[in-house]
């Protein structure tokens, strides 16, 4: 998300190059246009749930509809409005394409430009809540740069604007119950992520969950994003040695790996929240266990927000709404100096020992 961040401070947006807009900085007026410029040529549509919103897409290329319906979850109710709209034209002539390993984004208020290569590029405006791309053909059949780096950009942008509000927090699921492990950068959360879902639990995510609130039920999302582990993890999971790291979007050289395919790990889509943990690091090879005081839980997890535009203050109300809601359960920090196995041992007996207290 840093770069998403970085680009709110650009002065300037990039020019589009979706087909039908040549302006040189789309207003509203000239994305809702360009959406239905392109609708007559987008003939194939389908709607996904995507982090507890409803995305409708429509297309000219079968691919990627099937790329979405294996990243999320369909949506079956037709008669429910969308939260976003999607207009993604194919160019099928563009077999071959030269991609960026890492996109560039600029943004000016709510609309962001991002492009991924010369024949690949996406507007968002968060305020319409419109979303219209053109890419090469070439880039819609590598589906892993798809789910890798197109779908969680995507994902990271729009949930500002249709209600969601994204949290740093690694998630595991027990039972249908999340725990969440909130910590800055470098605090291990992807390494302890990974090592409780193999003593166990299932896999959601490791550095940002997604929070939905429907019908005053809060749930936690993950997103596509691979499981992103530094290279020194390969003295905890000696699996990984066998894998090459790569260029990461932040910048950072790393194992980017589906936790499912490399190690078996069950995962979940999404998780009702139970647990909110703080992790911090001490010298002490021990872990500690003490309450949290809650309007000092919410304040950590808002610091973390991204900063937005004043026309989008409503949304940003939600997202302290949401925070304020996932607060009101139980809120610990962990304060440790243990290797990831050990901390996910002694924090897995944590919650057993809660669990059963309360069902006491």
């Amino acid at each position: 998300m840093q770069t998403l961040r970085e680009s709110r401070e650009q002065t300037e947006i990039a020019a589009s190059t979706l087909p039908g807009n040549s302006d040189n900085v789309p207003d509203r007026d000239s994305v809702a246009t360009v959406f239905q410029e392109q609708s007559p040529r987008l003939p194939l549509s389908a709607r996904f749930l995507v982090t507890g919103a409803i995305w409708e897409i429509s297309t000219n290329c079968h691919e990627i509809l099937a790329i979405m319906q294996d990243v999320f979850q369909p949506d079956a109710n037709e008669f429910s409005l969308p939260d976003l709209k999607l207009g993604f034209y194919v160019d099928f002539e563009l077999t071959e394409s030269a991609r960026q390993s890492c996109p560039h984004f600029r943004a000016l208020e709510h609309l962001y430009y991002g492009t991924y290569g010369p024949g690949d590029s996406m507007l968002v405006d968060q305020l319409t809540r419109r979303v219209v791309g053109s890419f090469s053909l070439a880039t819609i059949r590598d589906a892993g740069y798809w789910k890798r780096v197109i779908l969680p950009c995507l994902v990271g942008i729009a949930s500002s604007c249709v209600g969601i509000a994204p949290v740093h927090c690694a998630c595991v699921v027990k039972g249908q119950q999340g725990l969440l492990m909130h910590g800055e950068s470098g605090s291990g959360k992807s390494t302890l992520a990974l090592s409780l879902s193999l003593q166990g639990f299932s896999y959601l995510a490791d550095d940002c969950t997604y929070l939905s609130l429907s019908e005053r039920k809060l749930q936690c999302w993950g997103s596509s994003a691979p499981l992103k582990l530094l290279p020194e993890g390969v003295a905890h999971f000696p699996r990984l040695a066998s894998l090459a790291p790569s260029q990461s979007l932040n910048g950072e050289i790393a194992f980017q790996i589906d936790p499912t395919e490399v190690f078996g790990v069950a995962r979940s889509l999404s998780c009702e929240p139970r647990w909110l943990l703080f992790i911090e690091r001490t010298s002490d090879a021990s872990a500690s266990f003490r309450a949290l005081d809650r309007a000092e839980a919410a304040r950590r997890l808002a610091s973390d927000l991204e900063v937005l535009p004043p026309c989008l203050a409503d949304q940003r109300n939600r997202q302290l709404a949401m925070i304020d809601t996932l607060v009101q359960r139980e809120c610990w920090v962990v304060r440790h100096g243990l290797q990831p196995k050990a901390l996910a041992l002694a924090i897995t007996q944590f919650c057993s020992m809660n669990r059963d207290a309360d069902a006491s």
